[in-house]
């Protein structure tokens, strides 16, 4: 497979280029993560106008138990020493790895939590419909997270004086994959509202229909949102503070509690039950998975070797995922229900990740 001669991003990505050099494109056009003296600034002035909130709470942080979320309720709490309220969404495939992370730094950090949890025959209904659909199931479960987060964080909004914080850990230089995602609600939305599961999902009780046609309009809700239209402020941390994963992952071994299984240490992902199946479904489509993704960001971040990044991706498991079988069980698929040749993103553009 060829190779960016300074990462590790594959040709077959989708839309990327190479010089004369075997440059990718996504690192000729890289920009360095360190944020300005200005995005400081404006943090502290955030965090200044959160902490005047004399509501039950100063900052909410969406957690899944990875070291992104983690890392930002660990700065809204123990470093700004904000009220802060943890939420974690259970897709329904929680690991009991990320149970025991949200365990620990919701303790160890004394704040509240909110688990929530959609039933499942509406959850089950959403990832058969992708599956079929697309060929992807991550889609619902990061527009559901958002969705029921956001609808909880409205509420919540309704009872202070001022705006509340909301803060997520999503980095666009880390996390972004242009192409082959894309996270955008009218994709989302489209996609159910084919499968005829629109109006159950707007008569769930864990979604405003404010918020999905909100949602449904707005462009990536990874990004950060600060607009008069949005009733809290929504930032994205790693646009305000220095977001080195090695720095992150020992601070909040070290001061929290917060630990990686031993067969997950060198893994992207480990808070989803079902994340070998969403690499199976990216490495049947595209060849390489998002891990791939994720390694070649970190080595353009100068956080990781090329060659310590060519060695992951050789140690990867290869082949059909154990958990492939339960999946399509758990959702009452067959295998030739599967749509390996799904469009995974949406024809909107203009609110692709890149």
């Amino acid at each position: 497979m060829k190779r960016c001669v300074q990462c590790v991003l594959p040709a077959t990505y989708p839309q990327v280029t190479f010089d004369e050099r075997g440059v990718c494109s996504f690192c000729t056009n890289f920009k360095k993560l360190d944020p300005t003296p200005a995005k400081k600034e404006e943090l502290e002035q955030l965090v200044e106008k959160a902490r005047q909130n004399k509501g039950r709470y100063q900052a909410i942080v969406p957690i899944s138990g990875g070291k992104d979320s983690a890392y930002a309720l660990y700065t809204m709490r123990r470093v700004y020493g904000l009220r802060t309220l943890a939420i974690n969404f259970d897709n329904g495939f929680r690991s009991l790895a990320a149970e025991a992370n949200i365990r620990a730094l919701t303790t160890r950090l004394e704040v509240d939590y909110i688990s929530i949890k959609p039933r499942w025959d509406l959850m089950r209904g959403l990832y058969a419909a992708f599956v079929k659909t697309t060929g992807e199931f991550c889609t619902v479960c990061n527009a559901m997270g958002y969705l029921t987060i956001v609808t909880l964080i409205m509420e919540e909004q309704r009872q202070s004086s001022s705006k509340i914080l909301a803060v997520g850990g999503w980095s666009k230089h880390l996390e972004a994959m242009p192409g082959m995602y894309s996270f955008d609600f009218k994709y989302f939305h489209d996609v159910i509202a084919e499968a005829g599961l629109s109006a159950q999902l707007r008569n769930s009780p864990m979604v405003s229909e404010l918020c999905l046609d909100f949602l449904i309009a707005a462009p990536d809700p990874r990004r950060t949102v600060k607009n008069e239209l949005v009733p809290f402020n929504y930032i994205m941390l790693p646009d305000y503070v220095a977001w080195n994963l090695n720095e992150i992952s020992k601070t909040l071994k070290t001061e929290v509690g917060w630990t990686v299984p031993p067969e997950a240490e060198k893994e992207t992902h480990f808070d989803c039950d079902m994340y070998p199946v969403a690499k199976y479904f990216e490495r049947r489509k595209y060849g390489f998975s998002q891990s791939t993704v994720t390694y070649s960001a970190l080595v353009r971040a100068g956080q990781m070797s090329r060659q310590e990044a060519l060695e992951r991706i050789e140690q990867e498991k290869k082949g059909v995922p154990a958990e492939f079988a339960g999946f399509l069980g758990l959702l009452g698929l067959a295998q030739t229900d599967v749509n390996w040749d799904g469009k995974w993103h949406p024809q909107r553009q203009a609110n692709s990740m890149g």
